[in-house]
């Protein structure tokens, strides 16, 4: 096992010099009409910083940057300290909590797919938010 964790950075480093080497930043031709359109009304004082400042004014998106920082460190948090919990109570149940966890993300896995049929089926994604905010 030492010897395989010896050779890895050696593997990284070919794989990633073979991805810089191999990828180009960008095909030679768009790869469809649109993007050529896009490509061509770019204006040039196209500024990354501006676009951030733009998106973080833009009162949905920080909406949606709260709740899904709230969900997801709210998810981290139960997973990390999930074994802690159950040991508490439970002394010797360290396969139980793996259990769980699994049960949280299969759980989560399918509620996301199930969800996902759902919306789009009754194209209420609108009406499925709103009935979901009180979970959050």
């Amino acid at each position: 096992m030492p010897d395989t964790l010896l050779c890895l950075p050696e593997i990284q480093f070919v794989c990633i010099s073979f991805a810089v080497r191999v990828f180009k930043e960008k095909p030679p031709l768009p790869p469809s009409n649109a993007q050529a359109l896009v490509l061509d009304s770019l204006r040039v004082d196209y500024s990354y910083k501006q676009s951030v400042i733009n998106l973080f004014k833009n009162v949905p998106f920080i909406l949606l940057l709260l709740s899904y920082g709230i969900l997801t460190g709210v998810y981290y948090s139960v997973s990390t300290l999930l074994n802690q919990m159950i040991i508490d109570y439970y002394e010797g149940q360290e396969l139980n909590a793996g259990r769980i966890g699994l049960t949280l993300v299969l759980a989560g896995m399918l509620g996301s797919i199930i969800s996902g049929f759902w919306v789009d089926r009754t194209k209420t994604y609108n009406v499925q938010c709103l009935n979901n905010k009180p979970c959050i």
